[in-house]
């Protein structure tokens, strides 16, 4: 009786230890780099957000994260503003006339804000695929031509930062 006491008291002092976890993040910005490792983005539109996609892949304990994936952290040094009053997206719906068998694009009024906001330019929030992959939309507007953006994704303890130039 009395080793089952201690027994019991001795299970129940113990703690549980969870392994560690070494996380691994690789980042691709899917665009051509320089000779100092910097990214090039070439805008497209004038008019609206220049959409684009940074991919990457992490590892935990040199493993693809399943369950539960890893949740990664996205920052970007660039913003825009977002003004209340005024168009700040345009939508086109374009379908088959099923009468006349036509394309058919028609412009919808434009949405107005009805806030202001500081709007980023990165998604902030992302986890990964089944595969390890990660992935984050960037969206820089015209008025930051010039402008380097620095895009940082952080998992845990693990921090990983590229720079892209707009052009």
């Amino acid at each position: 009786m009395r080793w089952l006491i201690f027994g019991l008291f001795l299970l129940s002092s113990c703690e549980l230890i969870e392994p560690q976890r070494v996380i691994e993040i690789q980042l691709d910005t899917r665009l051509p780099k320089d000779k100092n490792g910097y990214s090039y983005f070439k805008l497209y539109s004038s008019e609206t957000q220049n959409i684009h996609r940074i991919s990457g892949t992490i590892r935990r304990n040199g493993r693809i994260p399943d369950e539960p994936r890893e949740k990664v952290e996205w920052k970007s040094n660039l913003y825009w503003h977002l003004k209340q009053g005024e168009p700040f997206a345009t939508v086109t719906k374009t379908y088959i006339n099923e009468f006349t068998g036509e394309l058919t694009v028609v412009k919808l009024p434009p949405l107005i804000s009805n806030i202001n906001a500081l709007v980023p330019t990165i998604n902030e929030n992302t986890y990964n695929s089944a595969d390890g992959t990660i992935n984050t939309i960037i969206a820089p507007t015209w008025e930051m031509r010039g402008d380097t953006m620095t895009v940082v994704a952080k998992c845990g303890n693990v921090v990983k930062i590229t720079k892209i130039i707009i052009k």
